[in-house]
């Protein structure tokens, strides 16, 4: 075990870029999709133990949200892990990996609790539910049908967006988080989803995107996964289209979420992104576009697939990837 650890870190990081000098063009306005109205955030929380250590205390958050954003009782929840070490702290928010794994939030939400000495605040979202409605999507009847299955899960994500800049106003509200410095971290289609975030919310003072990427139709046309895989046969057989055809149908309809068609509004000096060079769900071009649209921020980019490159956040990676996350978002939260 010790020799194959040791194999796969020192390949593990096959290249290194820093953030550019890129200046923030685009004025700090949200586009229309993502507006909403800003008031006090309502909210209930219930005290459930300590967190990772004892210097937190484990909450249980319900927010409601601003529509239907597919969950349970279209409800935010979070595990709000508060510092009891007194005085206003930064907030780190880790959002899910919408309706599949949880290892990576659960475990970075832990990992700063046992890294930060109480310094950060940390609120792990909860995504028990995908967006899409992948039963649905089984059986619907025609080509308009299985179109609107997808229509309805982009209006949960664009939901679920301005949910999550209602989050910040919730942050600014508590008198133990400091409201100026709330950092986003996002793995997977999470990071996708945090990248679109990052071009309408102005106010996050740093984030770290893990294995995501923009164009959101090419990723759903060609993402390697079982699911988007039996999606492909079931509309090649029933409607002929292939994978170039879903391109065209979903781009329209992903338009207003996807990253690649806005700049962001963080500072790229404040965005981590870790990539991979062999990803086989987040194509080149969607990871170029991610990069791009968040000006040129700094990048590590893993020689491996999408799946394996994860293995760097795990014991058998040395839990890499965690330090390297945790060492770009502390110095920009707590100096």
């Amino acid at each position: 075990m010790v020799a194959a650890t040791g194999c796969y870190t020192s390949h593990m990081r096959t290249s290194y870029v820093v953030a550019g000098d890129v200046q923030i063009t685009q004025s700090p306005e949200t586009d229309a999709a993502f507006a909403y109205e800003k008031s006090t955030v309502s909210f209930t929380n219930h005290v459930k133990g300590i967190g990772a250590n004892s210097l937190y205390q484990y909450r249980f958050l319900e927010i409601p949200s601003v529509g239907d954003n597919n969950q349970p009782e279209n409800l935010v929840t979070a595990s709000y892990y508060r510092s009891l070490v007194p005085g206003s702290h930064p907030l780190v928010i880790v959002l899910p990996i919408w309706g599949t794994y949880t290892y990576p939030p659960r475990k970075m939400s832990s990992f700063i609790q046992n890294h930060s000495d109480g310094r950060v605040h940390v609120l792990h979202v909860h995504g028990e539910r995908y967006f899409l409605d992948w039963e649905r999507l089984a059986v619907a009847p025609d080509e308009e049908s299985f179109l609107e299955v997808f229509r309805q899960a982009i209006d949960h994500q664009r939901v679920t967006m301005i949910d999550a800049r209602r989050l910040v106003d919730w942050a600014e509200q508590r008198p133990e988080i400091d409201g100026d410095r709330v950092a986003l971290i996002g793995f997977s289609f999470g990071a996708a989803v945090a990248g679109s975030i990052l071009t309408q919310e102005p106010r996050f003072a740093a984030a770290a995107l893990v294995m995501g990427g923009a164009e959101q139709h090419k990723i759903m046309a060609h993402c390697a996964g079982q699911r988007l895989n039996e999606v492909r046969a079931r509309v090649a057989r029933d409607f002929g289209w292939d994978a170039e055809d879903l391109e065209v149908l979903f781009e329209p309809i992903m338009h207003d979420v996807d990253a690649a068609n806005y700049k962001g509004l963080i500072d790229p000096q404040n965005v981590l992104i870790v990539d991979a060079s062999r990803d086989d769900c987040m194509a080149e071009d969607c990871r170029e576009s991610l990069w791009e649209a968040l000006g040129r921020p700094e990048r590590l980019t893993l020689n491996y697939d999408h799946r394996r490159a994860f293995y760097s956040f795990t014991p058998l990676g040395f839990n890499w990837l965690r330090y390297q996350i945790w060492d770009f978002l502390e110095p920009r939260l707590t100096e």
